[in-house]
């Protein structure tokens, strides 16, 4: 008989998706979603998983209004594992009523920022923090800021990206590409495809992009995402007259990501915070040259050998490494090439999910 997983989220992304679609092929798996946000399309269409999607009252914060419902799903499921992602928000549900065991997944934001903001929210992730019997994270940063933060023994973290599928993302033919999104073979091509918020650096970036395009017509910014600045981006774009540079498509299956990946020459992602990036990791296995800004999880995976690495909230720098791109593609193609050898050593999801199953081992026993 499959053991029983109970895995709980307050996003439904396709971070989730990587996970839910691995574990529901060994485990028996329920998907326990408290958010505002609807579950992507991909995880509905998993096979043999269960789902039960519930918005909160307190949308934010299931734990005021959710409490009763999660101990009776408890009950009801009767888990081997409950695993639990972002600390605060659904963490906390499993911490509260003290269920074992409890493995908690940090997903980034919810250990960086948030927690040094609310004295609240810090309470709160401590006490997942110590009540949990196991935490994974995705980045050397964020555990040694666990360790730091909420005197976390190390030997109750374990590291490792989340990884890609390798068999998905992977170089590809670049003019094949561009013929079917019918994108000009000529023209430079950045992708962004983080959320479009401050957070990611949306609005830095297209300032930067406003300033770089200036006097090129050969130049072209994919926005495969949407979020809380879509309206305020749309209107900078109108007022900067670069419709015919800006192509803001909104978020596509990632099924589809390697075609609009292969179709660019550089991934761009001028995040204030990060965990190991997973959309970094797709550029990277993808081939294409990187621009990051200088935040330490994105510095385990990118310096100046396979990317170029810019000053956080810095519009000049963004500019710079655009032109720079823009002017050495040689530079491109030397750091994809590196890029594509990273990704296939250490973020193949394959050989990754098999130290979260150790970890799950390890907690049965």
């Amino acid at each position: 008989m499959k053991k029983k997983i109970l895995y709980v989220s307050s996003k439904g992304s396709i971070h989730d998706y990587r996970f839910l679609n691995k574990l529901s092929r060994d485990y028996d798996v329920l998907f326990l979603h408290y958010a505002a946000d609807r579950i992507i399309p991909e995880i509905d269409r998993i096979d043999s998983l269960n789902i039960i999607s519930k918005i909160p009252a307190f949308r934010s914060f299931p734990l005021l209004s959710e409490i009763n419902h999660f101990r009776n799903v408890v009950k009801e499921f009767k888990p081997d594992i409950v695993h639990t992602g972002y600390v605060w928000q659904v963490g906390i549900l499993a911490a509260v009523t003290d269920v074992h065991p409890h493995l908690a997944m940090p997903w980034g934001s919810d250990i960086l920022i948030e927690p040094d903001r609310s004295f609240i929210k810090k309470k709160l992730v401590a006490k997942v923090m110590h009540q949990c019997d196991h935490i994974q994270c995705d980045s050397e940063y964020v555990k040694n800021k666990i360790i730091k933060d909420y005197s976390v023994n190390s030997d109750k973290i374990t590291v490792f990206p989340w990884g890609i599928e390798l068999s998905l993302f992977s170089k590809q033919n670049k003019a094949s590409c561009r013929s079917k999104l019918k994108i000009d073979e000529n023209k430079f091509v950045l992708i962004f495809n983080r959320h479009m918020e401050h957070l990611y650096g949306a609005d830095n970036l297209i300032s930067a992009f406003s300033l770089f395009s200036k006097g090129k017509d050969d130049v072209l910014l994919l926005v495969l995402s949407d979020g809380s600045m879509r309206n305020k981006i749309l209107k900078f774009i109108t007022e900067n007259n670069l419709e015919n540079k800006v192509s803001l498509i909104g978020r596509v299956p990632n099924t589809e990501l390697p075609l609009f990946l292969n179709s660019s020459d550089v991934y761009i992602s001028p995040s204030l915070s990060d965990g190991s990036s997973l959309s970094l990791l797709e550029a990277m296995a993808c081939g294409l040259g990187v621009i990051v800004s200088d935040v330490p999880s994105i510095r385990e995976w990118i310096n100046s050998e396979n990317g170029i690495v810019t000053p956080i909230n810095d519009i000049n720098a963004l500019v710079q490494a655009m032109e720079l791109y823009y002017n050495s593609r040689d530079l491109i193609t030397a750091h994809g090439k590196i890029n594509r050898h990273i990704a296939s050593e250490k973020a193949d999801w394959d050989i990754n999910y098999k130290k979260l199953q150790v970890i799950y081992n390890s907690l049965l026993s």
